[in-house]
Order: C-alpha cells, then structure tokens, then sequence
C-alpha cells in the first residue's frame, strides 16, 4: 500500500496535468448594452427629475427666478437708456459752456478793449479841449499823447498817439508813420523800423488829415529782448521828409 502511494505520488509529479477549467454561462452583447442603457436611462431620469424639482426640496421657485431675471433685465435696459439720456444731456451742456464761456471771454476782450478805447478818446478830448480853450495851436505838425504798453501777447506792444496840424490849414496833411524802435539782447543794442524803409515806400498805410488824426498799432520786438526806447516819425509825402517826431525811453 505504502508502494503504490509513493508510485502515485511519483506519477502525479512527473506526468501530464490537466489546468482547472469553470464553465460560465455566455450572455450575447445585445442584452449587456440594453442592460447599460437603461441603467443610464434610470439614472439620467433621477437626476432631471432632482433638477427639475431641486426648488421643491431646497425653496428654490423657478418661476421667480425668471421673473426676477427678466425685471432685472428691464431695469438694465432702463437704466442703460437713461445713462446713454445723460451723457448726451452732459455733452450738450459741456458745449454749451464752452460756447457761453467763449462768449465771455470775447465780450470781456471787448470790454477791456472799450475801455481803453474810452480812455484814450478821453485823454485826446482833453488835448483838443486845451488847444482850443487856450486859442493857440502850435504851428506845424505835432505829435502828441504818445504812449507805448505792452499788449496782451509776448513781446507784442501797443502804441497809439495824437497827431495835430495848426497854422494856415490850406490843405489835407498827407503822410505816413514809421517807428524807431531799440532794444537790447544779450548785452547788444539793436535797432528795429516798422514799418521797415521798403514797406514804409509801397502803397497804402498813410494817414491824411487836416486838423487832427488819432494813430494806434502794434509791434513785436524778438523774444528775449528787452525795450530801451521807441521814437514816433512823421513823413511828408511824397519827399518822405521827416516832418515831427517824439521819442518815450524806457
């Protein structure tokens, strides 16, 4: 006995075994992909079904939510039209202040420029009204009430004077006015005509009277120079004679 057990042992060792096979039932594929499907079509119902009904089990009311949405979007809109109203309201009033503050920046320019004008006609009054109370006019041409100010842009000056013809008046004083002005820059003198010899010889810009002519303009001297005097001559025309002239220092 003990023999044949060793043999089997020995046998069972050294011959031919067999692997343990389980037979399993096969299932076609049809029904394991049916089977997926509904259970996907199960779970996709549960959670529409907990979507659709959250509000019910967290308060939530979709409905108001869909009224409060579409206020709020009319109030958007409302406020949208209101804010586009303003800004143009803005704009319109911005431009009107430019507009109202052009207009009181020309009108005060004018004003100044009135009062000047009103205080130069008062002093040249006062002048007339002397010759005249005194009886006598200075024979000749004289040049009076000269004054020389700094005007309102750079280097820019304004001058106006009186011209006045006494003695026997036979005829209209013709003539025109040149300025001789001197300035110093950078530690040298200079000297400036205006108008200039050629200009002063072309045509036009003369003044003709026979009792008395008021002259005003301007001129600019370079930048950074600084204004020592300006002397006013009168030419006769058409010699170019100098026939008055007066001199400001400063």
């Amino acid at each position: 006995m003990k023999l044949r057990g060793s043999w089997r042992k020995i046998r069972s060792r050294i011959g031919i075994r067999s692997e343990r096979v389980a037979i399993r039932t096969h299932t076609p594929w049809y029904i394991k992909f049916g089977g997926y499907g509904l259970m996907m079509g199960v779970a996709a119902a549960v959670a529409w079904y907990l979507v659709d009904n959250s509000y019910r089990i967290t308060g939530f009311n979709r409905d108001e939510a869909k009224a409060q949405i579409a206020k709020l979007t009319e109030d958007n809109e409302r406020l949208k039209r209101e804010y586009d109203l303003n800004k143009t309201l803005l704009n319109e009033r911005e431009s009107q202040l430019k507009v109202e503050k052009a207009a009181q920046a020309e009108f005060t320019k004018n004003l100044l420029q009135l009062q000047e004008e009103n205080s130069s006609l008062k002093e040249d009054l006062g002048f007339l009204r002397n010759i005249m109370s005194s009886g006598s006019v200075p024979e000749g041409l004289s040049i009076a009430n000269l004054k020389v100010e700094p005007d309102a842009l750079p280097n820019e000056f304004r001058y106006r004077l009186l011209l006045t013809q006494g003695g026997q008046r036979k005829q209209d004083f013709k003539g025109k006015v040149q300025l001789i002005v001197r300035v110093q820059q950078d530690s040298q003198a200079t000297t400036l005509s205006f108008p200039t010899d050629a200009e002063l010889r072309a045509s036009g810009g003369g003044v003709e009277f026979r009792y008395y002519q008021k002259v005003d303009g301007r001129f600019k001297i370079p930048e950074g120079a600084q204004l020592k005097s300006v002397q006013v001559r009168v030419l006769g025309l058409p010699a170019y004679d100098v026939r008055g002239q007066r001199a400001l220092n400063f």
